[in-house]
């Protein structure tokens, strides 16, 4: 791993470039999401220097003190559980939320943005390999939660889908999931033409996202270097 954020950038941008010229894809329409859970201020505005303006916060209570200690026109986007405690927060201070998975959260979301005066951008998280140990709803619920989304609660934006596949899969099993991704977000896109983004790829397999289509990689550690 390079030594400074500038050639850990310049790194990732050149594979992005190579996986979007083999997906036959225009770059533009990939975006980094720098996952700054946990790193300090400081980096995070090494890393703003640098033209990266979208960063990515797993924790409510982090997003909100970050958000008032950079730049105002940082694009914060909430990637983590959303607990209903936690909703003012999020409504508050992000601009995208990758997690909604539930109708709860979505509705109690929906009334904080009411009280902000705002909307949000919003994805739907979807557990693609049915873990238990993770959120999401499953792939058959997608087409009934996302009109449910867009038919009441208009203060989230349906942008898309997000998906965090299961990083311990052998090669063939994530190359099945990644299919079945591209199978998903295509219906959905047939259904609802204006949620063109898709939330997938970390560290680990961003150039393979990039291939099933991802729209936004979550990129950290590889990215900010280690967390504190």
């Amino acid at each position: 791993m390079h030594n400074g954020i500038e050639e850990r950038f310049l790194d990732i941008n050149r594979k992005i470039h190579a996986a979007c010229h083999k997906a036959q894809r225009s770059e533009e329409g990939v975006s980094i999401i720098a996952v700054s859970k946990l790193q300090k201020v400081e980096i995070i505005k090494k890393a703003y220097a640098l033209g990266i303006n979208h960063f990515g916060e797993n924790y409510a209570q982090e997003l909100a003190e970050k958000s008032l200690a950079c730049p105002d026109d940082i694009i914060w986007h909430f990637i983590g559980p959303i607990q209903s405690n936690k909703v003012g927060l999020i409504a508050k201070h992000a601009h995208w939320v990758h997690s909604i998975d539930r109708k709860k959260i979505a509705r109690k979301l929906n009334a904080a943005l009411e009280t902000e005066g705002k909307k949000i951008h919003a994805l739907v998280q979807v557990n693609i390999d049915r873990e238990e140990s993770k959120s999401g709803i499953l792939p058959e619920e997608i087409n009934s939660f996302t009109r449910d989304l867009i038919e009441n609660y208009p203060n989230l934006i349906l942008e898309g889908l997000m998906f965090m596949p299961n990083i311990n899969a052998s090669k063939q099993a994530k190359m099945n999931t990644m299919k079945s991704i591209t199978g998903l977000h295509k219906s959905l896109l047939s259904d609802l033409p204006n949620c063109t983004h898709l939330s997938l790829g970390t560290s680990n397999d961003f150039e393979e996202s990039i291939l099933a289509g991802s729209t936004m990689l979550r990129i950290g550690e590889s990215l900010l270097g280690k967390r504190s």
